[in-house]
């Protein structure tokens, strides 16, 4: 298995995810973190639209049959959509199954109790849920990245009611968003409907379905946070293959206390921990407690700069709260209720309380991949799941994201790519980074 690329800690390789994955060692790697294929034929790649092996075998649904088979019988009109029905269940289907064949493979160079964090759709993720689920993962959680930059793939009603009737509409101005209309790619149709031009309906039922459409702006993505089970207990996992758990302290959100701050150390004075005891909390015995954690608990929404933006105006500036507190009875010992953590004090937009990605210049200026993630949203991701100094395996890597966030954040890395061109764009953005160190700039 020759590398495409072999950059001392970053390795790439080019071909197919499963072939390549099938050559790597089992339980070689710490941390998968991926943002695969959705399913959705986007903008007409092949890569988006092609999952199923001539020889993949099918599960039927027989409950849609049923719908499929009523309809049928209505006329020749649900004919199409009949065919439609039948090929969209199919492909879901398909891509379920080879959503399972990548992800057993992945399993399988997993590190007992190493995590995956997996990007998907809206439309299919639960399809590669259960993909990854019926690999052998147990599912943890769904991150949900909020963004505030999307625009929805969305079919006029009116303008395909005039189509089907051969009627010509006429145009009477140009969308707002005109200069930022996107063009199609591949043969994909790709409506932003603030973009296309404004035309008035020319049929009387074109005009009563006059800005109906059949697609919400996209806000948010779902990342599936996955591991392979564990090798015993959780303490004895993490001690014999350094996989297991999440980097909660590494991954903290804002900045909290300075620790020079008097604040900080009035609790220390005022608060104190259960000294562990041959692996177990003795009530009763107690020690001073070290520097309290600076920075919010990780939680499972992540945003980028214009959701923060947009939340914090929507709200704005609030006073934070004194820290939680545990109910009586339910803190080590079960002793008297105390505060998790010191009073943060700061005032601000709700958007503190989650971590925000922020997207580097060039990532402003546009890049030519056209799913290319934030990479300081891929160092936090890489950094939450994989131990330091471990290696991180992306089997989609894309125009290389994960990769530069796992050499940013002092990691090994192992990629693979299907298609050269994005494999030649990876190369070129790693040489980049050796060459001239720092952000991908």
């Amino acid at each position: 298995m020759t590398p495409y690329l072999d950059d001392g800690d970053v390795v790439l390789h080019l071909g197919d995810c499963i072939e390549v994955m099938a050559a790597l060692p089992e339980a070689s790697v710490d941390a998968v973190v991926t943002d695969p294929p959705y399913g959705l034929g986007f903008m007409g790649k092949a890569w988006d639209a092609d999952f199923a092996p001539a020889d993949m075998p099918m599960r039927r649904n027989a409950a849609q049959d049923s719908v499929n088979a009523g309809a049928a019988r209505q006329g020749g009109r649900q004919r199409a959509g009949l065919d439609y029905q039948r090929r969209m269940a199919r492909d879901s289907r398909e891509f379920q199954a080879w959503c399972e064949v990548w992800a057993r493979e992945a399993l399988r160079v997993l590190k007992p109790g190493g995590h995956a964090l997996v990007f998907g759709g809206t439309r299919t993720f639960h399809r590669m849920t259960c993909g990854l689920e019926d690999a052998g993962f147990e599912i943890r959680d769904v991150l949900s990245w909020l963004y505030g930059s999307g625009f929805p793939k969305n079919l006029d009603v009116s303008k395909a009611i005039d189509k089907a009737a051969g009627a010509e509409r006429e145009v009477v101005g140009e969308g707002p968003n005109a200069s930022r209309r996107p063009r199609p790619g591949n043969g994909a149709t790709m409506h932003m409907p603030d973009g296309d031009p404004i035309t008035a309906p020319a049929t009387p039922e074109a005009a009563a379905w006059q800005r109906w459409g059949t697609a919400l702006k996209p806000g948010w993505e779902p990342i599936v946070l996955a591991r392979k089970p564990l090798a015993g207990t959780v303490a004895a996992n993490v001690l014999e293959h350094g996989t297991g758990a999440i980097n909660v302290d590494g991954c903290r959100i804002g900045d909290g206390a300075d620790k020079d701050d008097e604040r900080w150390y009035s609790w220390e004075r005022g608060n104190s921990i259960l000294a562990p005891s041959g692996g177990m909390n003795t009530p009763g015995r107690v020690a001073p407690r070290p520097t309290a954690p600076a920075g919010r608990w990780p939680a499972n929404v992540v945003l980028d700069e214009e959701a923060a933006a947009r939340l914090d105006g929507e709200v704005g500036d609030r006073p934070g709260g004194g820290g939680m507190k545990a109910p009586a009875g339910m803190g080590y010992g079960g002793g008297e209720a105390v505060r998790s953590r010191p009073p943060m004090g700061d005032t601000g937009g709700p958007s503190r309380f989650f971590y925000t990605a922020k997207a580097s210049t060039s990532e402003r200026d546009g890049a030519t991949h056209p799913t290319v993630k934030p990479l300081t949203l891929m160092r936090w991701c890489v950094r939450l799941v994989t131990p330091t100094g471990g290696v991180v395996l992306d089997p989609f890597a894309g125009s290389g994201t994960t990769l530069l966030a796992a050499r940013q954040e002092g990691m090994r890395a192992v990629g693979v790519e299907r298609e050269e061109e994005y494999a030649a764009m990876c190369a070129h953005r790693l040489r980049q980074l050796s060459l001239f160190g720092g952000a991908d700039e």
